[in-house]
Parts: structure tokens; C-alpha cells; sequence
């Protein structure tokens, strides 16, 4: 059921229901959005508590805290699936070259601002000048750390 068909059972101004809506409404979305970072998944969640409380209206002596039951444990089911899908995507992904280790162990061996550089000259496939800029850094110092990260990483890959 959606919120348009909520709103159309409930016809006066005066509705418990409708009040509660309107007034619990844009908190709701706001929890949801933080919990699960997408708003229109935020939307969906808030949506389909409204709808349980609207089955349950008058059975629950408190409906604001039954409302944000339900869209926590939406949002934890939500973020559940996400991790199940990541978890199934990794496990498709096909192994990691033996040579790519070796590559991502040196590359850990670098001082964390060479290696800045480095990944950004050479994985980013920035110029120097460009790199500088990205590190706010002058343009000769860029020079320095590309030039000494690699020696560092070709020390450790030896």
C-alpha cells in the first residue's frame, strides 16, 4: 500500500492517523536517510512503516514508538541485504593475480605521502603538475616523491 492510498482512507482533516502522518512524517525519512545513506530507499522504508501502523492503528497504545521500530529494523534489514549482496559480488569476483599482491605489499611499504603521489600519477593518470595540485604541494616537490616512491617501491619489490 502506498502513502497515496493511505492519504485516500483517510478523508477528514481531523484523522489521528493523518495528524500522526503529517507530523511524523519528514523525522521518519530523516532517521531512514542516516541509517541507509538514499534517500529514496529512506522513502520506501518510511512508507512501508506507515503502512504497518495504519494495519495496527488501533490496536497500539503507542504508535511513535512502533513507527520507529519499524523503520530501524527496515533500515538494519536494508543494510543486511547490502552486505549479503557485497559479500556474494566479492566472492564471484574472479582471484586477484599473485603479481597484483606483490604490487599492493610494496606499495604499503611506501611512505603514505609517496604513495599518495605515486597512486595518483600512476593509477589516477595525473600529470605531475596535477598531482601537485591534488597534494597542494609545489610542483617540484611532486617530482621528489613520484621519483623517491618509485626507488622505494622498486627496493621493495627486489
Amino acid at each position: 500500500m502506498t502513502i497515496v492510498e493511505l492519504d485516500n482512507r483517510t478523508s477528514g482533516g481531523d484523522d489521528p492517523f493523518e495528524c500522526f502522518f503529517a507530523d511524523r512524517y519528514s523525522p521518519m525519512v530523516r532517521l531512514a536517510t542516516g541509517l541507509v545513506d538514499q534517500s529514496s530507499v529512506a522513502e520506501e522504508i518510511v512508507q512501508e512503516a506507515f503502512q504497518r501502523v495504519w494495519l495496527r492503528w488501533g490496536a497500539l497504545d503507542e504508535p511513535s514508538v512502533y513507527l520507529r521500530t519499524a523503520v530501524v529494523n527496515r533500515c538494519n534489514d536494508e543494510l543486511r541485504r547490502r552486505r549479503v549482496r557485497r559479500e556474494a559480488d566479492h566472492a564471484l569476483r574472479p582471484p586477484v593475480a599473485a603479481e597484483r599482491d606483490y604490487l599492493a605489499d610494496a606499495l604499503s611499504s611506501v611512505t603514505p605521502k609517496r604513495r599518495r603521489a605515486l597512486v595518483l600519477r600512476f593509477y589516477g593518470g595525473h600529470t605531475v603538475s596535477e598531482v601537485a595540485r591534488a597534494m597542494d604541494i609545489p610542483t617540484g616537490t611532486a617530482k621528489s616523491l613520484i621519483h623517491r616512491g618509485l626507488a622505494d617501491l622498486r627496493g621493495a619489490l627486489n
